[in-house]
């Protein structure tokens, strides 16, 4: 029996892991994929531009080249954490559901195995599942729902469709690196400025219009996507006007949501928010309608890494008072 399960091993996974070892929990992490799984999924040479105090678990140890980390020096920085401080992380192990047997009594049920637990905490990333136009062509190959890296784009007619920072570094860096960018974007979306309201950042934005003035970049106010074809793609712009445009590939950049499967088994609710569906915890100890049931990080409003990794700090020390008592 397991003091504290925490499902998902990204920065508020590793955290909530480490703040247990310091308290002597009996502790275990299960993590579907990899260490850092959605820092993984960023863009190969991204500048991560949260600042290193945001990102670090322990102050003072992330030193990165420069005065911002890249996504391999972050994710490095995840990794090394985990193996320097022996903290308790399996990886590559699904948990498949997680069923409440009584008060304070939990099963984990893996594709490797069988747990049981006190306390459940939920640290799962809310990138499981990218969201889709639904339009036709949509399934071609050369149609991405992520973004990786320019080079197989170069001199190739790409678009990115997408409102928000992913979709505006990726037409950022496909257009600095020789691709025919174009950025199908609302008019609203471009022209927002609130960060809160998910907009592109004033650090994508500024070198996008940098971009757009030495013609390297086009950006077209959309109003739908039509279809995408084998070597084309077919728009109606902000006016009503319908064209088409020749086309290499498609990135269709336009969200993510998390799974919420095993919270709703377990009868957690859930609500809308700015991000999406979210589960419905208390906003002091992030613990959700369901009792010894916690959730943190990417999927709750303290979305951001640095909410990430400071919630644990604050709710693993009153999670183990409640297991003395």
């Amino acid at each position: 029996m397991f003091d504290l399960i925490i499902i998902g091993a990204g920065p508020a996974g590793i955290s909530a892991a480490f703040e247990a070892q310091k308290l002597g929990l009996n502790y275990l992490v299960i993590e579907k994929k990899l260490i850092g799984n959605t820092i993984y999924q960023y863009p190969i040479g991204l500048t991560v531009f949260s600042t290193v105090n945001e990102l670090e678990l322990v102050e003072n140890t992330l030193k990165p080249a420069r005065e911002k980390p890249t996504r391999e020096e972050l994710l490095s920085y995840y990794v090394r954490f985990v193996l320097e401080n022996n903290l308790n992380v399996q990886t590559e192990e699904e948990v498949l559901n997680v069923e409440k047997l009584a008060e304070n009594h939990f099963k984990i049920t893996t594709n490797k195995g069988v747990y049981e637990s006190k306390v459940v905490l939920f640290a799962i990333g809310a990138m499981e599942y990218t969201r889709k136009l639904g339009v036709n062509g949509e399934d071609l190959p050369k149609v991405h729902h992520l973004f990786r890296e320019t080079y197989p784009y170069v001199k190739k007619n790409a678009m990115v469709i997408g409102g928000g920072n992913s979709a505006g570094e990726a037409a950022l860096f496909l257009a600095q690196e020789g691709a025919n960018a174009i950025l199908a974007i609302f008019r609203e979306d471009w022209e927002n400025t609130d960060p809160k309201q998910g907009c592109i950042k004033y650090w994508v934005k500024q070198p996008l219009e940098q971009e757009l003035s030495k013609e390297c970049l086009n950006v077209y106010f959309l109003k739908r996507v039509v279809e995408i074809r084998e070597n084309e793609i077919v728009l109606e712009n902000e006016d009503g006007k319908i064209e088409t445009f020749p086309n290499d590939v498609v990135f269709i950049l336009i969200g993510a949501d998390a799974e919420l499967g095993l919270l709703k088994n377990l009868g957690v609710e859930t609500r809308n928010s700015r991000y999406g569906t979210i589960p419905v915890y208390n906003e002091e100890t992030f613990e959700t309608n369901i009792p010894s049931v916690y959730v943190v990080g990417h999927f709750t409003e303290a979305r951001h890494i640095a909410g990430a990794i400071q919630v644990p700090r604050k709710i693993i020390p009153k999670i183990a008072e409640k297991l003395r008592v």
